[in-house]
């Protein structure tokens, strides 16, 4: 029957078409992991899944948002890569939000529009990719989150995908991840996948170590060095670990109260 609704209201025909879409995420996904026998690993081939679902320019996935551990398990291009390596350096950005709040969170990297809300993130993500719409989407784990699923396409004004289709595509792709054994490992091994984390871990272990910080503060000045040098926070850690840089002076200055008090 034409007009045709469900026993909640919805027209039958977008309810088709919203469980016609599910069925293709769910299908597209399947082929992947099918696949993950190939050259690519599972976790690229998942995000390139979804990048072409969710109509981004881009994809990025990422488990452990904003503990040392972090680690990028899949990155489909460089755009991409340095948007998470900028939210990794400056601890915010709209993969950290949804990553805390467990809730899908939109940049629009404009003239206007995310400035307030993550100033140096904002600042530093025009600078080096232009204007774009990144939507940062958590993927769960249970009752707790895994990591973000993170999509950009050029230009500011494109829409947030649908609320609905987006959490099953990261619950489906948490799951799958779960069952992916190059991240089988616990975190805290740093075998597999991880291994490539262990850097950061080891040069946070050691400041803590060597100059009484705690974990909190010896990753927020491995971040605040990264910054600086416009390097990535990995390439900072390798530097403390072969003892080419020395962080005791700015970990002192980091301890020394203002002046006056």
């Amino acid at each position: 029957m034409d007009g045709a609704e469900n026993r909640i209201g919805m027209p039958a025909a977008e309810e088709e078409r919203r469980l016609t879409t599910r069925a293709e995420v769910i299908s597209r996904l399947a082929a992947a992991v099918a696949d993950a026998g190939a050259r690519a690993p599972l976790a690229q081939r998942l995000g390139e899944t979804c990048r072409s679902i969710l109509d981004g320019d881009g994809a990025a996935i990422t488990l452990a948002y904003t503990l040392p551990q972090r680690l990028t398990v899949c990155s489909t291009d460089d755009v991409s890569s340095t948007l998470e390596d900028l939210q990794d350096i400056l601890g915010e950005g709209p993969g950290v939000d949804a990553y805390r709040t467990a809730r899908t969170v939109v940049a629009r990297l404009g003239d206007h529009g995310s400035g307030p809300v993550w100033p140096l993130f904002t600042e530093a993500a025009r600078r080096e990719v232009g204007m774009a719409t990144v939507v940062a989407i958590p993927v769960p784990m249970g009752s707790d989150v895994l990591g973000v699923l993170t999509t950009y396409r050029s230009g500011s004004d494109h829409p947030e995908p649908e609320a609905a289709l987006a959490a099953h595509l990261a619950a489906a792709v948490g799951a799958a991840l779960l069952r992916d054994p190059d991240l089988a490992d616990p975190p805290g091994e740093f075998t597999g996948a991880w291994a490539g984390r262990a850097e950061v871990h080891q040069a946070t272990g050691f400041l803590v170590a060597q100059l009484g910080l705690s974990p909190d503060d010896a990753l927020a000045l491995l971040r605040a060095c990264a910054y600086a040098d416009e390097v990535t926070v990995a390439d900072v850690a390798r530097r403390v670990i072969e003892r080419t840089l020395d962080l005791s002076a700015l970990a002192r200055d980091r301890r020394q109260p203002p002046a006056g008090l």
